[in-house]
């Protein structure tokens, strides 16, 4: 049910607000000042509006100027800008490209480093999104979760309207799930809500999910009564957006009344209506596949595959949030053309597809589409199989305690007489029950103290254990990197002193006592190796040299014996940084440019030093082939990333890798001072 809604309520949360009318030289025009400009707080500004104007727009690369936004945001402590950005980001994940999966994991990427710096209103905007990533992916009880969360920092923000749409979607869930009274509760809270704080679309918008939840149960009188006010409403504010639902929502209750010239004119006024609005991209794969079923059951083969040819032209029709539709409308023309077989494989995706949704009234349009397609195959068997399957889902959908459940709660939420006689009887039930229980309930309520008091007690002592462990493990781990370190320390220290003085002075004696003065070259060669893995395992002029320059001197190594140029931005002469973390973060950026010279087939590379108030910013950016951070993750778990993540947390550094295909890759090692 929460699918029907997605094109008119995808954009009705988040702060920005796609602009229709982009063109590629907005975009171009835009990368180009970002390119150009120094100021770090005025590329920031840029990059937010470059994903204003690219908003949920795949052409334009608004996944990947997301992602850049939201790592400069994070990088230039702009959190809420981070967190803004994050939400349509998801947003754009679950309702576009219908990938939930994808959601959850941009969800977990972020949220542990933003939600110490975010407002309550951005908070509760976030844990929506990522209930909806949850929702979608069938992970009902974490989104329920997520939009109790939302709820409750929505009403620590003061913001009734977000709190309205955390308590609407709990509404959509319940209403996927079944459970139509607590459905109606909800739903019916935020539309209180939503006329209170006078947002007129919502107030539509609640009133119309209203009307399909009675159409849904039954009620389609009560459905279109709602719907007509609904309708009327939407007319005067000419939000056409809405009314594309509202006339296709009519258009469904048309075909359960068997009243098909309605239903077809009604699909009609919703195409009519689509066009007016905004998102007319997102309806038309939706109408044009509800008007191939349509016309497939009303013998009108023709004009059902004149819009399926319509629909072929953009492969985007047929993916993401539109597939499921896809599969349905081909299936219904397959069987009005009798070609059984056919209808049976797109029956069949589509039932696979469904069940995977949890989506209980499409099972059950899936199921009884496979029995009908059985039959005419006279395939008995099977054909029973399905038509008992849905009417199984039929009978629990429309069971007659659920009807009776939603029309009471329908009459008591309109009839302030018949709440108030209730919550009277529940008052003297109350007192009559309280001198009958009171001993019990202390008895009990005795009883449960005490078990929470030693559970209060397990789990604190379970924690404090749990956090030794973790504390003993990362003292193990720096104690292990540390006495590393030292060995190499000691067995550079040996190779350059012992073995390189006594290979020097075998050289020296072989010259003395040599007529053919060639003779050494071999043992120069020994002795560059010598020199060369001791370098390797610890730079022996680290401690005179200092981190800078031991920095600066590797560069120059790099570069004479590489084809990449190396160029470097290190115009300090000291940094803030307690000497125990030079070492490491010497090894670090050393480990940086072998993965540059070893991966990434670039022409040059740059390392610069940036002295920042707190901290100091270390960066490796090369122009290589660059990799999808996303899919890549052999190279992001490979034993020298995994070698720099752990340095990076034994110090506290924070570790930021941004990489794009075919533009290169940029490493920032961010080390607080002192």
């Amino acid at each position: 049910m929460r699918l029907v809604f997605i094109y008119f309520l995808l954009f009705t949360y988040t702060f920005t607000f796609a602009q229709n009318t982009t063109h590629q030289s907005e975009v171009d025009a835009l990368k180009a000042q970002i390119k150009s400009e120094k100021n770090n707080g005025e590329k920031l500004k840029l990059l937010d509006s470059l994903t204003t104007i690219t908003y949920h727009k795949t052409a334009f690369g608004f996944d990947s100027i997301s992602r850049a936004t939201i790592d400069y945001a994070i990088q230039l402590d702009s959190f809420n800008l981070a967190s803004r950005t994050t939400q349509n980001l998801i947003n754009y994940y679950n309702n576009v490209l219908g990938q939930p999966k994808e959601g959850i994991i941009i969800f977990n990427t972020y949220f542990n480093t933003l939600k110490n710096h975010l407002t309550d209103r951005n908070l509760a905007g976030i844990y929506i999104d990522a209930g909806d990533s949850f929702y979608f992916d069938k992970e009902v009880d974490t989104a329920m979760s997520y939009y109790k969360k939302a709820k409750i920092y929505a009403e620590k923000a003061g913001n009734e309207r977000v709190k309205a749409f955390a308590i609407l979607y709990q509404g959509y869930a319940y209403t996927d799930e079944g459970e139509f009274v607590k459905a109606s509760q909800h739903i019916q809270e935020a539309s209180k809500i939503f006329v209170a704080v006078k947002d007129t679309f919502n107030i539509i918008a609640s009133k119309n999910m209203l009307s399909i939840l009675y159409s849904t149960n039954g009620f389609i009188n009560q459905a279109k009564k709602e719907r007509d006010e609904t309708i009327a409403l939407a007319k005067l504010f000419k939000n056409y957006g809405l009314l594309t639902s509202l006339y296709s929502n009519a258009a469904a209750d048309n075909n359960k009344q068997g009243l098909q010239k309605e239903r077809l004119k009604n699909l009609h006024k919703a195409i009519a209506v689509s066009e007016k609005s905004n998102n007319a991209e997102y309806f038309r794969p939706i109408h044009l596949q509800s008007l191939i079923i349509a016309y497939a059951e009303n013998d009108s083969i023709a004009k059902a595959k004149s819009y399926l040819k319509t629909l072929r032209q953009d492969t985007k029709n047929m993916e993401g949030i539109y597939e499921s539709k896809y599969y349905k409308a081909c299936g219904y023309l397959a069987f009005a053309e009798k070609d059984y077989n056919t209808a049976l494989i797109w029956g069949l995706k589509y039932l696979d597809l469904v069940r995977a949704s949890n989506h209980m009234e499409n099972i059950e349009v899936g199921e009884s589409f496979l029995a009908k397609v059985y039959e005419e195959l006279k395939e008995y068997n099977y054909a029973y199989f399905h038509l008992k399957a849905a009417k199984k889902i039929e009978d629990s959908l429309k069971s007659v305690q659920k009807n009776n459940a939603l029309s009471y709660y329908q009459t008591l939420y309109e009839t302030n007489k018949r709440d108030q006689k209730i919550k009277d009887q529940n008052s003297e039930i109350k007192l009559l029950d309280e001198q009958n229980h009171r001993k019990a309930q202390l008895l009990w309520g005795s009883i449960i103290l005490l078990i929470a008091l030693f559970t209060i007690i397990y789990l604190w002592r379970s924690r404090k254990y749990s956090q030794k462990n973790v504390q003993l493990q990362k003292t193990f781990a720096q104690d292990l990197i540390y006495s590393v370190e030292n060995e190499r320390k000691r067995i550079s220290s040996e190779l350059h002193d012992s073995v390189g003085q006594s290979l020097l002075l075998i050289k020296n004696k072989i010259f003395l006592e040599s007529k053919n003065k060639t003779d050494t070259s071999l043992v120069d060669g020994a002795i560059d190796e010598v020199r060369t893995i001791s370098q390797q395992l610890h730079p022996f002029q680290f401690e005179k040299l200092g981190l800078i320059n031991s920095i600066k001197n590797t560069i120059e190594n790099f570069q004479k014996n590489s084809n990449i140029f190396y160029s470097e931005d290190i115009e300090m002469e000291g940094l803030n940084i307690s000497k125990d973390k030079e070492i490491f973060i010497y090894r670090m950026l050393q480990e940086c440019l072998n993965n540059v010279e070893k991966h990434s087939e670039a022409k040059a590379c740059a390392v610069s030093i940036e002295n920042l108030k707190d901290a100091v910013l270390f960066q490796v950016k090369d122009n290589g082939t660059g990799f999808d951070v996303t899919e890549n993750t052999e190279l992001l778990n490979s034993l020298g990333m995994k070698t720099i993540k752990e340095r990076a947390q034994l110090i506290g550094a924070q570790l930021s890798i941004n990489s794009v295909k075919g533009k290169g890759t940029t490493i920032q090692i961010k080390v607080p001072k002192k």
